[in-house]
This record gives C-alpha cells, sequence and structure tokens, in this order.
C-alpha cells in the first residue's frame, strides 16, 4: 500500500515542480509574489523528495547506503516540515501587505526551525537498530514524543492552508477567476486532508497511551491514504490556482494592448 501511495505522490510531485518551476523562471523579472513562486517550487521538490523516502524499497536502500536505521524516516519528516514551512510562506507573500510581510515569514520560518529543534534531539535519543518511528512502536515513549511534535505541526500548518485558501477561494469566485477559484478550493480540502492525517495517526498515538487504540492495521491503511490523497490534490490545486493566475495575467495584458 505504502509504495503504491507514495510512489504515485513522488511522480505527482515531480511533475509539480517541473511545472512551477517553469513558471517561476518565466516570470523571475516579476518582483510580485517572488517569493510565493519560490517557495511553492522548494514546497513541491521537497514534498517529492519526501514521499520518494516514504516508498519502503527506497527507504531500505538509503538505510543499507547510510548504515542508519531510520535515515530515510527522518528524511521524510524534515522533507514534510519544509514543505508545510513552504506553503506558509507562499501562502503569507499572497495574503500579507507589504509592511507585515517581513514580520510573517519569519514567524512561520522560526516555528519551523523549532519544530525541527525539537525533533532532532528526540531522534538521537531514542533511535535504535530495532526501532522505527511509526505508530506500530507507540509503545516506546520516545517514538511517541517525535511523532506528537510532528503531527502537531503538521495539523497546526495544514489548518491554516485550508483557512486562508479557503479564502483566497471565494475571493476569487466572487472575481470571476474560475480556475484560480476551483484550484484553491482544492488545496483548502486537501489541506483538511493533511489535519485529518494527523489526526489520525495522532489519535491512535494517544489513545495507545491511554491503553484504549484503535485497530492499528486500521490506522496503517487510512493515514498514508490520507496522506497520498492530500498531497496528490495539493499539488494539483495549486497547480490549477497557477494557471488560472496565468490566464488572468495574460487576459489582462491583452487587455492593456
Amino acid at each position: 500500500m505504502d509504495g503504491i501511495v507514495f510512489g504515485i505522490c513522488a511522480l505527482v510531485g515531480a511533475v509539480g515542480t517541473w511545472y512551477s518551476a517553469r513558471d517561476a523562471w518565466r516570470l523571475r523579472d516579476r518582483s510580485e509574489y517572488r517569493i510565493a513562486r519560490t517557495a511553492r517550487t522548494i514546497a513541491f521538490g521537497v514534498c517529492a523528495v519526501g514521499v520518494l523516502l516514504a516508498v519502503p524499497a527506497v527507504e531500505r536502500l538509503l538505510e543499507d547506503l547510510t548504515g542508519m536505521n531510520n535515515s530515510a524516516k527522518l528524511g521524510a519528516h524534515f522533507c514534510a516540515v519544509l514543505w508545510c514551512g513552504s506553503l506558509q510562506l507562499m501562502l503569507v507573500d499572497w495574503s500579507y501587505d507589504h509592511e507585515v510581510l517581513k514580520a510573517g515569514l519569519y514567524a512561520r520560518v522560526a516555528l519551523g526551525v523549532a519544530v525541527s529543534a525539537a525533533m532532532l534531539p528526540l531522534f538521537i535519543a531514542t533511535t535504535g537498530a530495532e526501532m522505527e518511528f511509526t505508530t506500530a512502536f507507540a509503545a516506546e515513549p520516545g517514538v511517541t514524543a517525535y511523532l506528537l511534535v510532528y503531527l502537531t505541526y503538521v495539523a497546526a500548518t495544514c489548518g491554516e492552508i485550508a483557512f486562508r485558501c479557503s479564502g483566497m477561494a471565494l475571493s476569487a469566485s466572487r472575481n470571476g477567476h474560475t480556475w484560480t477559484s476551483r484550484g484553491l478550493a482544492t488545496s483548502a480540502v486537501a489541506a483538511v486532508l493533511g489535519v485529518a492525517y494527523a489526526i489520525s495517526k495522532g489519535s491512535y498515538l494517544v489513545l495507545h497511551h491511554l491503553h484504549h487504540p484503535w485497530p492499528l492495521r486500521y490506522e496503517e491503511i487510512v493515514s498514508p491514504l490520507l496522506a497520498g490523497l492530500a498531497t496528490v490534490a495539493l499539488i494539483t490545486g495549486l497547480t490549477m490556482a497557477m494557471a488560472g493566475r496565468r490566464g488572468t495575467r495574460r487576459k489582462a495584458d491583452r487587455l492593456a494592448t
């Protein structure tokens, strides 16, 4: 299941990265939303890398090459943190006025750094030859603490992404930008799925600590599916919004001439 889901996500991420990078390069001389274009391209790129590391065959290969157990898990989780943080920076550039833009950017960078700084020592203190950072090892306090830090960040950032994308989708719809509105609405739904993924995985960890977990076999099916759907839908939605904005720019340029 994981191999199929995350393999598809890696392919979609690679296509989205190429499309976003091409758009960013084409508009490199425009100062408007330059941070957003760069952040979006970085987000798509690290997402493609992160989900590729989650493919079991790639995970085993990386661990064999590095000689370090859980190296792929750590890489995938840090890619997820960078992915969420980059999307936040993109939305901040889209949403904030110039006067408060820097403060919004710095706050989100600081949050991402703080989460990474909290995860790394937990990982170092817990990892071992027989240990995996999955819900199957929820009995290990270090694994639970590490995953809850990571999942809390994912839930919080996806919640903000859902809120901002839904608001911008409504605004775009009122202004007649159909494709942009649909893309942002799809992105908002994707972010809600990201929150659901964090809740699914996190609830299992919490309930396991309370000695009333729901069946692990269900969690190991539900969580990857939610993560995969969220990833594919978010990249698709933002690409649709990108295409919609490009169409709006072209129409404005034609009217100007």
